[in-house]
């Protein structure tokens, strides 16, 4: 590739009948100067493309490393929402275990007050009874001393 400064170290050789050396002279510094414009430009933007493309890559690199992210993520909500049931359910089966016992031992305790009352209540029948035993016989005792 020319280089601005081949163009302006060009040199010609003179003819007869040849162009006349002072236009083709300020024609190659017209060139010369466009073409060192277009050059920088050129080197600028090469030097831009790599930037750019350097960028790209970081940019990659993070959306590469965003999406392990993100895996990661789902997995240990899914993880958590798994515990979380696997708990939920260990308290609810052991919550319903031990409102069984306790209904069990409910149901005991029923079951042993109302035999206990059965034996009160028997008690207080045969108490009665005695009573109304006493009280007949004291009324025949008093019906005899009248």
């Amino acid at each position: 590739m020319l280089t601005p400064i081949d163009i302006q170290r060009q040199d010609f050789e003179v003819k007869l009948r040849g162009y006349n050396a002072d236009e083709v002279d300020d024609f190659l510094d017209l060139v010369g100067k466009d073409y060192e414009k277009l050059y920088k430009e050129n080197a600028e933007l090469r030097e831009q493309k790599k930037q750019l493309e350097r960028s790209l890559e970081q940019y990659k690199t993070m959306e590469a490393t965003l999406q392990q992210s993100i895996v990661l993520a789902q997995t240990a909500a899914e993880d958590i929402k798994k515990t979380a049931a696997e708990k939920a359910n260990v308290i609810v089966n052991e919550a319903q275990s031990k409102s069984e016992d306790m209904y069990r031992q409910l149901d005991k305790d029923i079951q042993n007050k109302r035999n206990e009352l059965s034996g009160v209540q028997a008690e207080v029948s045969g108490y009665r009874t005695r009573m109304k035993g006493i009280c007949s016989a004291l009324l025949e005792m008093l019906d005899k001393l009248e």
